[in-house]
C-alpha cells in the first residue's frame, strides 16, 4: 500500500457522518510502516466500540467507519474466523463490526452492512506470519504473498459494498414476459 497523508486518511472515509466530530488518527500514524500493511486499521481511544478501516481503492484513498457490536460470550471457547484475514480465533478476538452506508435520506440510515473483524485490527500480522509448510506446498513468500492479496482483494471488495449505493427492489420498472404482459 503506498504512503498516505493525514488529510488522505481523514477524507477517505465514506460512510461518515456529516455531524460527526473530528476523527482521531492512530497515535502512532507517522511511524506506519506502509509497505507492510494492507490496510490501515486503527481503534478511536476515547470511543472503544468505532474503529477505521482505510485502504487503497483504484488509485485512491477509501475508507470506512465502523462500529463493534458487543461480544456475545455465550459462544465459550469457539472458533471464529475473520473475514478478511481468513484466519480462525477465539470467539473474543474476533467481533462483529457494522458500517453504515451513507444515505441522505433519513429511512435509510438504519442499512448497514457486516463482517466479523478481528478485534486488534491485526489482520496483517496473522496475513505475514510464517505458515508451516509440508514437503509439497508451494515456497513461503509465495504464501505470504497469496494470503496479501486474498486480505487486500477481500478489503476492498467490503469498503465498496458499504460506499455504493443500495439497490432498490421496490419502485422497479415491471418486466414484460414472452408474451408482451407485464410480470
Amino acid at each position: 500500500m503506498r504512503p498516505m497523508t493525514r488529510e488522505e486518511v481523514r477524507g477517505a472515509l465514506v460512510n461518515l457522518d456529516p455531524a460527526a466530530k473530528k476523527i482521531r488518527l492512530p497515535a502512532r500514524f507517522d511511524d506506519v510502516r506502509w509497505h507492510r500493511i494492507d490496510y490501515l486499521g486503527w481503534r478511536d481511544l476515547r470511543a472503544p466500540t468505532l474503529a477505521y478501516l482505510v485502504t487503497e481503492v483504484d488509485g485512491s484513498a477509501r475508507g470506512v467507519l465502523l462500529r463493534q457490536a458487543p461480544n456475545d460470550s455465550a459462544r465459550g471457547s469457539r472458533a471464529v474466523m475473520c473475514d478478511l484475514c481468513r484466519f480462525a480465533r477465539r470467539f473474543n478476538e474476533v467481533s462483529l463490526f457494522t458500517a453504515q452506508r451513507p444515505s441522505r435520506d433519513k429511512r435509510e440510515r438504519l442499512d448497514a452492512i457486516g463482517l466479523l473483524l478481528c478485534t486488534d485490527l491485526d489482520c496483517a500480522v496473522k496475513v505475514h506470519g510464517k505458515p508451516v509448510r509440508e514437503a509439497f506446498d508451494r515456497p513461503v513468500d509465495e504464501i505470504i504473498a497469496s494470503r496479501r492479496e486474498g486480505l487486500r482483494s477481500r478489503t476492498i471488495t467490503f469498503v465498496r459494498s458499504v460506499a455504493e449505493p443500495r439497490q432498490a427492489s421496490i419502485g422497479l420498472t415491471p418486466t414484460r414476459s414472452r408474451s408482451g404482459r407485464r410480470a
